[in-house]
């Protein structure tokens, strides 16, 4: 079988995280062409569903998910934001440092079908409509990594601490009904304390989590 270059991107994409001392930032430039351009990848991902009415705000933008883009200059804004508001500031202040742009990926959960804020005061409801809909939304960001990987970007996909917060939302203008599944750091490739994703090394050999199934008699 010939070798395509998308299993060269498959398996050499990677987590890095980078930081920078917040008093002594990385200099705040952005390619936004660059992101737009991979961001307009991303949304090539496969969906099953639209995203319910209530998200599209005037549009009929179906998609579930939607990507907030903040330059390298509103990262630097948002360090003091951070290190001021969050109980635990975490390494978000040093990513904020580093990063040339932070994209925050989020996926738009369909209204609690009981009125309320969700199954038990949850973010949302269990559905398979949601669970839909996170999918989707996994895979824009997953094809966002591997067209950055492409171009040769160091990148991060964290859960994103404070930047979830509902404070962090009211800021950058993102609806509070929308639900962050990741804050996507683009970092430059030197410079900086470089640390490594911790289970790249510790992923099993494919015939632990895959097996061919049959019917049974």
């Amino acid at each position: 079988m010939p070798s395509y270059p998308v299993a060269d991107i498959l398996t050499t994409r990677k987590t890095t995280k980078v930081m920078f001392d917040p008093e002594r930032p990385a200099a705040p430039e952005t390619d936004r062409e660059t992101i737009e351009s991979l961001i307009a990848l991303a949304g090539w991902a496969p969906f099953h569903k639209p995203a319910h009415r209530v998200h599209w705000r005037g549009t009929r933008t179906i998609e579930p998910w939607r990507f907030h883009l903040a330059d390298a200059a509103t990262c630097r804004r948002l360090i003091g934001f951070v290190q001021d508001n969050a109980e635990k500031a975490g390494r978000v202040p040093q990513m904020l440092a580093a990063a040339q742009a932070l994209i925050l990926a989020t996926w738009l959960p369909n209204p609690p079908e009981n009125g309320d804020d969700g199954l038990n005061g949850g973010l949302f409801d269990p559905t398979m409509a949601n669970m839909e809909h996170i999918a989707a939304a996994s895979a824009a960001v997953q094809s966002f990594l591997l067209a950055a990987t492409e171009r040769g970007l160091t990148t991060y996909w964290s859960s994103g601490g404070y930047l979830r917060d509902a404070a962090t939302f009211d800021l950058l203008g993102i609806p509070a009904q929308q639900i962050l599944l990741g804050a996507v750091f683009v970092f430059p490739n030197d410079g900086g304390e470089r640390i490594p994703g911790g289970m790249r090394d510790k992923r099993s050999e494919r015939a632990a989590w895959s097996t061919w199934v049959t019917p049974r008699e």
